[in-house]
């Protein structure tokens, strides 16, 4: 079974997502979603907490939304 990777990184849409649409091309793949960030990288670009939570609460709703498709 192949498996295709898709790394959200800024863009966390699912709809018009290019790649998410690529890699669901084949219906029997098994496809991943990853995103990565650390407390550190947010520090780094001096990120509101409050931006921080709007990240988390987009990150849940893709997970979400990705479980159910």
């Amino acid at each position: 079974m192949a498996i295709h990777l898709v790394w959200f990184r800024a863009d966390l849409r699912l709809h018009d997502n290019f790649a998410l649409a690529e890699a669901c091309h084949d219906s029997h793949a098994k496809v991943l979603a990853l995103f990565i960030a650390t407390p550190g990288q947010w520090q780094q670009y001096r990120m509101a907490p409050r931006q921080a939570a709007y990240i988390q609460a987009q990150l849940n709703d893709l997970h979400l939304s990705v479980r159910t498709q």
